[in-house]
């Protein structure tokens, strides 16, 4: 009976020892993970650290663009704009772009406050700052229709130089045809300079104008003002009334009433209208 007990003490103590050595091995795994997780923890505490300036710098800049846009917004629904916020506007803008020199935006944003500064008199036209804007902003974003139509804005009217303006209108109806800024600054530009226009870019603007037609009671005033404001009434509607493209009877309707009672628009055999759900329109090319 004793040896009994002794031989089963023997074992107990042999199992025991078996399992130390795997419960030393766990527990330095578990060790192992937690140092790992500390290492990670630690890693992206200082990342974040490390971030936390740039972060800031970018909501300053974010908060900046956004003030100076806020005049814009002002100006371009009728405000009268004056010296005082011109100038905010323009440090505003200057300092989100001096901050973020690689956001086309804060770009854009700058060289139209400053365009705004040269139409109140606030300012003389700096003709290589908005040439340096406005193609940095292009450069960082070679799709973007607004800078485009933007930039041709500005050379025509600020820099007068139509010729270089005309390639940018193009472009900016490449990326995009139906953009109400494309279309409303290519009618601008055309339309101030039409006797200056060679046959195939009075086409290119006439064609625009069919697209303005049919587009919504905002496009269409600012289309009705260009076109009267630059007397070209029966240019514009005759070549709408004989120009192939189908026209929606809502289009044919508002033409009509509001731009071409003198010289209404009548559908021909060859150019029926659309229904409105089935309006289409012309793309300039």
């Amino acid at each position: 009976m004793p040896h009994h007990k002794s031989t089963t003490s023997t074992v107990r103590q042999t199992s025991s020892n078996k399992l130390k050595p795997s419960k030393l091995k766990q527990n330095k795994l578990k060790l192992s993970k937690l140092t790992f997780r500390r290492f990670v923890y630690a890693g992206f505490i200082v990342c974040l650290l490390c971030l936390l300036p740039f972060l800031f710098q970018k909501g300053i800049a974010s908060a900046y663009h956004f003030k100076s846009n806020y005049y814009l917004d002002q100006w371009q629904s009728g405000k009268a704009i004056d010296e005082l916020q011109y100038s905010n506007a323009l440090l505003a803008s200057d300092y989100a772009a001096s901050i973020d020199s690689q956001n086309p935006h804060y770009l854009l944003t700058q060289a139209k406050v400053m365009e705004w500064g040269v139409h109140a008199g606030f300012a003389v036209a700096n003709n290589d700052k908005f040439n340096q804007l406005y193609q940095q902003a292009i450069a960082l974003r070679t799709v973007w229709p607004n800078a485009y139509s933007d930039y041709a804005y500005n050379l025509a009217f600020i820099q007068q130089d139509l010729a270089k303006a005309w390639p940018y209108l193009q472009l900016a109806a490449k990326y995009g045809p139906y953009s109400p800024d494309v279309i409303r600054q290519t009618l601008a530009i055309g339309l101030a300079n039409w006797q200056q226009l060679d046959g195939h870019q009075k086409q290119y603007i006439l064609k625009t104008t069919v697209l303005a037609a049919q587009t919504d009671w905002k496009m269409r005033s600012a289309f009705k003002d260009l076109v009267t404001t630059y007397q070209l009434e029966k240019t514009v509607c005759l070549y709408i009334k004989f120009q192939k493209q189908p026209i929606s009877e809502s289009s044919v309707g508002w033409l009509n009433q509001y731009l071409c009672k003198g010289f209404p628009v009548t559908v021909s055999s060859s150019t029926q209208p659309v229904s409105d759900e089935n309006a289409s329109v012309s793309e300039p090319s």
